[in-house]
């Protein structure tokens, strides 16, 4: 689902799918109206982490993302 939020990066969307990625979402965010220097992720504008960060506002998430690679039988 490609958003308007990601359309003038010309990234491809992808949503917030944990708690931790959400926490480091609005960390970067809150440096960022801080003024910091060091705003964290680069190659994300403001306005792409407060959209990210609304469109995730009020679902529940896992606490960390299950990777697929994780989970193999060898």
């Amino acid at each position: 689902m490609p958003g308007a939020c990601c359309a003038k990066s010309g990234r491809k969307h992808t949503p917030i799918t944990s708690e931790a990625q959400r926490g480091k979402f609005g960390a970067t965010l809150a440096r960022r109206r801080a003024g910091s220097k060091w705003g964290g992720m680069k190659g994300i504008t403001t306005a792409e982490l407060r959209s990210h960060l609304k469109e995730a506002g009020g679902k529940k998430l896992p606490k960390r993302s299950k990777s697929p690679l994780m989970n193999r039988d060898y």
